[in-house]
């Protein structure tokens, strides 16, 4: 039967039994292979399709395991064949699995969003045709229409929205380059490593896309850092004197299991779900 793969993580002498339930109601069991432990459970073809409760017990086994070992989380949906193909995978990615756990060794992530309510805010632009100030409309700059006698000044308001948007871009890139340089400063020598990601949230308004969409929603910057366990409670107390201004807001989350730092290794050659298919 196949086997839904949670985390890896090294073996010890005095390994503990896994009394958890896993998804489906699966007893979890553990799989050792010259040195490296896979915590797993039986998998049915129904069980494997994401929904909440599955992936919050997925999650849940997860950060169990990582209370008292270093693990290497896997992405939901990591899925062998049966035993075998598990004690294949451990012995053929033993040395990738050992350098990463010895990287990883005592630390959490810790987690920073940056929300900086300044990208909310859209450009007023301006268009001026024989010499009178006019305001565009988006839907004009949106959809000009050659026959339309004004159509010079809608394609030098779309030329002038286009511009407008590689500035604001560009203002973004550098105010966000400020907050995690000073983040980075004031966490100095309480992390290991960091990374950091930026996404743009769209609203129902903003389903159709014109020259100010970007503008429209929120932009969110994250930055994870991984911390040794004995730094965590040093980092929040830093965290609470930080300032990037009154339009940024910072959230902090974590401790949790390393996620966002082993990307290359937390996947398998088997059966993987993304969204709602399983994929091979």
């Amino acid at each position: 039967m196949r086997r839904l793969i949670y985390c890896i993580f090294n073996s010890r002498e005095d390994q503990e039994p896994a009394p958890l339930v896993g998804v489906g109601g699966e007893p979890l069991s553990l799989i050792a292979n010259n040195g490296l432990i896979a915590a797993v459970s039986r998998l049915g073809h129904a069980d494997l399709t994401p929904d909440i409760s599955r992936l919050l017990t997925y999650r849940k086994v997860i950060e169990s395991f990582h209370q008292k070992h270093t693990v290497i989380p896997m992405r939901y949906g990591c899925v062998l064949d049966g035993e075998t193909e598990v004690i294949r995978l451990l012995e053929e990615r033993r040395n990738e699995y050992k350098a990463l756990l010895k990287e990883l060794e005592g630390c959490v992530e810790m987690g920073i969003r940056v929300l900086n309510a300044e990208c909310a805010r859209p450009p007023r632009l301006s268009a001026r045709d024989g010499g009178q100030g006019m305001r565009i409309a988006e839907s004009e700059i949106q959809n000009p229409k050659c026959e339309d006698p004004h159509s010079m000044t809608s394609g030098r308001a779309f030329l002038a929205a286009r511009k407008a948007h590689y500035a604001q871009e560009e203002r973004f890139d550098k105010e966000n380059s400020l907050i995690i340089e000073r983040c980075r400063s004031a966490f100095a020598g309480l992390f290991v490593k960091c990374k950091t990601e930026t996404h743009t949230f769209r609203t129902p308004q903003s389903a159709v896309r014109t020259p100010y969409s970007a503008f429209r929603n929120p932009m969110l910057l994250s930055l994870y850092f991984l911390v040794p366990r004995r730094s965590v409670d040093t980092f929040r107390r830093v965290f609470r004197h930080i300032d990037c201004g009154e339009s940024v807001k910072l959230l902090l989350s974590g401790p949790w299991p390393p996620y966002n730092f082993v990307c290359n290794c937390s996947r398998v050659q088997g059966s993987e779900v993304r969204g709602s298919e399983i994929v091979t």
